[in-house]
């Protein structure tokens, strides 16, 4: 099942971060999208399919702001493409190849930072209590009355 809040604060965090580049460097990269994969996989748990479903799901709802906000920077500043996909672009010979290949470099990268999200938590729970379980103030699972 979807916990929306966190994909809420991933998309949260890629915003955030993507700004601060954007302000730094003028450049629109796709880091932020990566950080908040990998926050939204942390903060959903342990389990890593969790996470790479939640580091996707981010990951999509930040691209749904970023690409109207890319044509409207090409249009109106004569803006480039994000960070890797400049450098990607002339290698693709056909649409085909350079829509799968676009579409890959946007999904793969995000669930593989969700996965090691939730894999880093995991880790933090094992550290803390010494079993499995989570525990701490971004357990989502406590039943407090």
């Amino acid at each position: 099942m979807t916990r929306w809040r966190v994909v809420v604060a991933g998309f949260a965090l890629a915003a955030c971060s993507e700004a601060f580049v954007f302000l730094l460097t003028g450049r629109v990269t796709l880091v932020g999208g990566l950080a908040g994969s990998a926050f939204a996989g942390y903060l959903v748990g342990p389990d890593t399919a969790d996470g790479a479903w939640h580091g996707l799901l981010s990951a999509l709802t930040w691209g749904i702001v970023l690409i109207p906000g890319l044509v409207a920077l090409a249009v109106v500043g004569g803006g480039t493409l994000p960070f890797p996909f400049e450098y990607l672009v002339p290698l693709f010979d056909t649409p085909g190849e350079a829509t799968t290949g676009i579409l890959l470099c946007v999904t793969l990268p995000n669930v593989a930072a969700g996965v090691l999200g939730s894999y880093s938590r995991g880790r933090d729970a094992r550290e803390d209590d010494g079993g499995d379980g989570v525990d701490g103030w971004l357990d989502a699972d406590t039943d407090e009355a």
